[in-house]
């Protein structure tokens, strides 16, 4: 299996929030957004590849006796570096969009 793409307490965006058929299976689950910045909180090896709980989100109470709702790393990208943000180029593609 190859190693995750992310790591604890690493900054993420999502970049893909359609959970249409997780909230079909429990409507209660808290799910990402596009936009915000998360923190992986931590990693789970699925026969999927690996999923991931973030900081800003708990599930924990949301099925007892169940593993937490995890969400796979495909979802998000990597917050780069403050100093790899060009930042003209990021205000000119707000006001673009």
């Amino acid at each position: 299996m190859k190693p995750p793409l992310f790591h604890l307490g690493q900054q993420v965006i999502c970049t893909n929030d359609d959970f249409t058929l997780l909230l079909v299976q429990n409507p209660n689950i808290q799910t990402p957004k596009r936009g915000p910045i998360y923190t992986v909180r931590g990693m789970y090896d699925t026969h999927r590849g690996y999923g991931i709980t973030l900081v800003e989100i708990n599930n924990t109470d949301v099925a007892p006796g169940f593993p937490e709702a995890n969400f796979h790393e495909s979802r998000f990208a990597p917050v780069p570096p403050l100093e790899a943000i060009d930042i003209a180029e990021a205000v000119e593609e707000s006001i673009t969009v």
